[in-house]
């Protein structure tokens, strides 16, 4: 087989897989509200590179599984406010309740506009501080969100400013960079997106990622100090093509049943 021919074959199998969606399902002990349901989306990147088909199929899936809260983890438009319409859209078909934080995505397309947006439907943003989401059964969740560390708009402290027990919070931070410093200052359990899973991953290609961006976390769940937990999650979109590579990187609807 030719070279062409191998990598046209490669690039059909990295763009089919770009357009399916895997739903991760994951047991997490938590001490404080158990049992609940949380389904975690995020890095839309609504516009050219993410396929419609995969929005549709992650709003269908979220609804299926039932959450008691949807958490959104930032980037939810490409490059530009052009796609704004479809940010709506989803948004208006999502679960409640829901809550949000940004990506460096959303302060380079517009960030205010971005923020109105998810707003005005009834999803408050966090942009480094806390807010008690208050669940169906009427129960009551604490969660932090802490700023875009990408673009260096995080604020940890600021973040976590009045809240009385950090262990038991939900941080949401796009950036997986912030999570050593969320877990020093009493974070515990922190959900990230940002990477893709490394969007071509490979094993070779994940080695050069973390060599090229100094980005230890890439996909999945890391132990880190003080007893702290972190999941970076593979994202549903694409930031520059529409093409992943590996299982790891396939579109992803996190669903954590904190147990």
């Amino acid at each position: 087989m030719s070279l062409a021919r191998r990598f046209a074959l490669a690039r059909e199998r990295a763009r089919s897989r770009a357009h399916r969606i895997t739903v991760r399902r994951h047991h997490v002990p938590w001490p404080g509200l158990s049992p609940l349901r949380l389904v975690h989306l995020t890095d839309l990147h609504i516009g050219r590179a993410t396929p419609d088909a995969v929005l549709q199929t992650a709003l269908a899936q979220t609804s299926l599984l039932r959450p008691d809260l949807v958490v959104l983890t930032g980037d939810y438009l490409n490059h530009s406010l052009k796609h704004i319409g479809e940010l709506e859209r989803f948004l208006r078909a999502l679960p409640r309740p829901c809550v949000a934080s940004l990506g460096n995505h959303d302060h380079y397309s517009g960030v205010e506009v971005i923020t109105g947006t998810i707003e005005r439907h009834g999803i408050p943003v966090l942009r480094n501080n806390s807010q008690r989401v208050s669940l169906a059964d009427g129960r009551v969740l604490e969660v932090v969100g802490v700023d875009d560390a990408f673009t260096g708009r995080h604020d940890v402290e600021r973040a976590f400013d009045g809240v009385e027990d950090a262990a038991s919070a939900l941080v949401l931070s796009h950036s997986p960079a912030a999570a050593d410093e969320i877990a020093a200052r009493g974070g515990r359990l922190i959900l990230s997106g940002h990477t893709h899973a490394g969007q071509l991953n490979t094993p070779r290609i994940e080695r050069a990622v973390k060599r090229l961006t100094r980005q230890r976390y890439i996909a999945g769940w890391y132990d880190l100090a003080h007893g702290a937990r972190l999941y970076v999650n593979a994202g549903l979109g694409a930031s520059a093509i529409s093409l992943r590579l590996g299982a790891a990187a396939t579109p992803e609807v996190a669903l954590l049943e904190l147990v």
